[in-house]
């Protein structure tokens, strides 16, 4: 009987052996199993939304219309010089279509004769003109994706160019006479059918084109800036744009600076400082954000709400005519390597990382930029430095789980 207790005992205290045995692998084996991800490049930027108004110290042209049919010689935001001519008013709009037509024979047969002057296309090579005719499609198409419509004509009129040179360099075409007399015959008949010459309206001044008036101009005195209190933006914001229906041809841009009044509540103000560059981006399609610095900042005492004008000089069409408009600021860009928080770990007081070498693991040091929601920006050692391998860098394995890390560490 005591024999039977002893041997239960015993198988007893053998199971349980077994048992803590088994479980103490298992958990040994689970404590050597790894969670690791790709550590790759990543950009945070610090960005706040607001709701302005853009202000340029414009002069509107006295010139008028009048009853004549005008035809724009000068785009918006084209930078014009005294003298230089705006707009052309014709008589009547066949006036126009027929000078119209007369400039583009013209430029045609200019193009013509430019492909087949002997003195651009004697020494020139297909494979070099096949390079200049791709170069050429390349900037076209960058400027379709860049929404860059105003560089598109001139581009095409010279791929046009080679695309003729190549046509004569390749013997397919000896010349284009034929097509410069008929084009030619065409001029003949369309210069002598306007009854007479447009009155050109001048640029006065310098300055930059701006062909709608909003009735904005002259609203903000320019040397009153740091008067501009919340209460009068918002004022101004409301009213409503007007365009002045008198016939005028437009107005000039004078100076090259232009500023966006933005208002900024209380509990936003304390993000700008003057003198910080940021960026603004107005969401205009094919149009990235605008570099500009803070210039002043207007604080109401008494509520805290602010007007912040920041400043720029990048000029282009659509940049012109915004008036009343909401932007994102973007105060700075973070770019680093990106990392999950749990793979940073320590060795001693050195703060670091573990990696993936082969089938062993390696300790790398990092230096935090930014901190995140779960993870970090680690700064990317420049290619090359010296220490650009033994650091963190892109494309590396890193661990975010496992237990009992340590450096050179079997990956068994």
């Amino acid at each position: 009987m005591k024999s039977t207790v002893a041997q239960r005992l015993f198988l007893t205290l053998l199971i349980l052996g077994l048992l803590f045995y088994g479980g103490l692998q298992v958990w040994w084996s689970a404590s050597l199993r790894y969670k690791t991800e790709t550590v790759y490049s990543y950009t945070v930027s610090e960005s706040a939304e607001v709701d302005g108004l853009l202000l340029r110290q414009e002069e509107v042209l006295p010139d008028r219309i009048g009853s004549g049919v005008a035809v724009y010689l000068a785009q918006d935001g084209d930078k014009v010089s005294i003298g230089y001519p705006i707009t052309e008013v014709y008589r009547s709009a066949e006036d126009a279509k027929n000078t119209a037509r007369l400039r583009e024979l013209t430029r045609q047969k200019e193009q013509l004769e430019e492909a087949q002057d002997p003195g651009t296309t004697t020494y020139l090579q297909t494979d070099v003109l096949n390079k200049q005719i791709f170069s050429e499609l390349g900037s076209i198409i960058d400027a379709v994706n860049a929404g860059r419509m105003e560089t598109i004509a001139e581009d095409a009129d010279d791929l046009l160019v080679l695309m003729n040179k190549k046509e004569i360099a390749t013997g397919r075409q000896e010349n284009f006479n034929g097509e410069i007399e008929r084009l030619e015959a065409e001029m003949s008949y369309y210069s002598g059918r306007n009854s007479q010459d447009p009155r050109v309206i001048s640029a006065s001044k310098p300055g930059y084109f701006i062909r709608k008036l909003d009735g904005f101009e002259g609203a903000v005195d320019f040397s009153q800036l740091d008067e501009l209190d919340p209460q009068s933006l918002r004022r101004l914001m409301n009213r409503p744009e007007a365009s002045e229906e008198d016939g005028r041809v437009g107005k000039l841009m004078t100076d090259h600076n232009w500023y966006y009044a933005a208002l900024v509540p209380a509990e936003e103000a304390g993000l700008y400082q003057e003198g910080v560059w940021v960026t603004l981006d107005f969401s205009l399609s094919g149009m990235g954000p605008v570099d500009a610095f803070i210039y002043q900042i207007n604080q109401d005492p008494d509520t805290g709400e602010a007007v912040v004008l920041f400043r720029s000089d990048y000029i282009n069409e659509q940049l012109v005519n915004l008036r009343i408009t909401p932007a994102t600021v973007t105060f700075r860009s973070i770019r680093g390597l990106r990392v999950s928080s749990s793979a940073i770990q320590y060795q001693g007081i050195e703060r670091g990382v573990y990696v993936v070498r082969g089938d062993v693991m390696q300790f790398k040091p990092v230096t935090l930029l930014y901190e995140g929601n779960g993870f970090v920006l680690c700064l990317e050692t420049d290619l090359m430095d010296p220490s650009y391998e033994s650091n963190l860098k892109q494309y590396d394995e890193v661990v975010v789980e496992g237990a009992q890390l340590y450096d050179n560490k079997p990956m068994q």
